[in-house]
């Protein structure tokens, strides 16, 4: 039999973590039932649009076809690692900011839509965003001006419901080409219709970089018909003809045919904004796509 004091302290020990014990019970069961606060997400727009300008990626994707579309078993092929590839595959790297801003120039051909180049660059932005906690979506314009003639566009994800917060924050994204660089050139512009044909010959040359774009002419079946092709449906939506220019493989006077044609939309356009040429230039800005990207908790 025990001492009374040793007994004592056998009874206070066992009261003691019994005591313990239900602290930590109710201070669990106060836990679990704290309310937890609402996450604020405004800056999500930001780290979305963040993550886009900097994270890097490669996209393989095969262009087949007249229209730059892709067959299922090419495009299959081209997803494959190691090895060698069909010659109809193609590579881009670059930022996933990069790479939307490339979809969005040969959206303006319709050289995009569809393709799987603009499937690579769409599963590259779901991938890239796929830790983002709310619902976002990205909308990607390229245009010389707000409703400018001749522009492109690539959306990635639905729309926000109505009646939702929605958060924004955008990108300006370099537009890589050759040729000018300058809306207005070297020195001050002297006409708005200096700055509209400075402006249509970059957006063409953007389009159509003049040796590449040869190249690709004088080239494979194939890519002679997708670059023909292309230059029909530009020529289309600027209502002119090529008067045999592309069958003839002068890129140099298909581009000013449509230069020209550009040129006269963009002049007609800009002189009913304003009379300024300066402030007509500080209107245009072809160098660069913009990258939105919206947020809502979802």
């Amino acid at each position: 039999m025990l001492p009374d004091s040793a007994g004592g302290r056998a009874v206070s020990t066992v009261l003691d973590v019994a005591v313990c014990l239900l602290f930590v019970t109710a201070a669990v069961g106060v836990l679990a039932t704290v309310d937890r606060p609402t996450p604020d997400d405004s800056d999500t727009a930001d780290r979305a649009a963040s993550l886009l300008g900097t994270t890097t990626t490669t996209v393989h994707y095969a262009a087949t076809g007249p229209d730059g579309g892709s067959g299922g078993r090419a495009a299959v092929a081209c997803r494959v690692d190691g090895g060698s590839r069909p010659d109809d595959c193609r590579t881009a790297h670059g930022t996933v900011a990069d790479l939307l801003a490339h979809a969005a120039v040969a959206d303006v051909t319709a050289a995009a839509e569809g393709s799987g180049f603009e499937r690579g660059v769409r599963n590259a932005t779901h991938q890239r965003l796929a830790g983002i906690r709310s619902s976002w979506q990205v909308v990607v314009t390229w245009r010389a001006y707000p409703d400018a003639p001749l522009a492109g566009r690539l959306v990635v994800g639905d729309g926000p419901p109505p009646g939702v917060d929605v958060h924004t924050a955008t990108l300006q994204v370099p537009v890589a080409g050759n040729g000018a660089t300058e809306a207005t050139g070297a020195d001050e512009p002297r006409t708005v219709d200096a700055v509209a044909r400075q402006a249509a010959s970059t957006m063409i040359t953007r389009l159509f970089p003049p040796e590449p774009t040869r190249l690709a002419l004088v080239g494979e079946a194939s890519a002679d018909q997708r670059t023909a092709s292309h230059y029909r449906r530009t020529a289309a939506a600027l209502g002119v003809g090529l008067d045999g220019a592309v069958a003839d493989g002068s890129v140099r006077r298909a581009n000013s045919i449509l230069t020209d044609a550009l040129a006269t939309r963009y002049a007609r356009d800009l002189e009913t904004r304003t009379d300024d040429p300066t402030a007509a230039a500080a209107l245009v800005s072809v160098e660069t796509a913009t990258v939105t990207v919206r947020t809502w908790s979802a």
